[in-house]
């Protein structure tokens, strides 16, 4: 179907695309966060927990249609999680 992602493949091909977006969208992701949550180490550990992520979904599930858009928003969630938990624990 249009605007699916690719279907479920290799660990391998998944890792290939995985680091193709980020290479491509490092700047735009890290630059939204900081501009989202005010905090450069937040914004490379929560990109780095997305690419981690990815290389766990993507094999199962496929890569999706909008990877960068995909990253991004996992990467805000836990942002927004880690947040929470802190304001839990402080």
């Amino acid at each position: 179907m249009a605007g699916e992602g690719a279907p479920p493949g290799e660990p391998e091909e998944a890792r290939v695309a995985v680091e193709a977006v980020f290479r491509e969208e490092r700047g735009l992701l890290l630059a939204s966060l900081v501009r989202r949550f005010g905090d450069l180490d937040l914004a490379e550990e929560v990109t780095s927990e997305a690419i981690e992520a990815a290389l766990r979904h993507w094999p199962a599930e496929g890569v999706p249609a909008r990877p960068g858009a995909w990253l991004l928003t996992t990467a805000r969630r836990k942002a927004v999680d880690r947040l929470r938990r802190d304001q839990v624990y402080a």
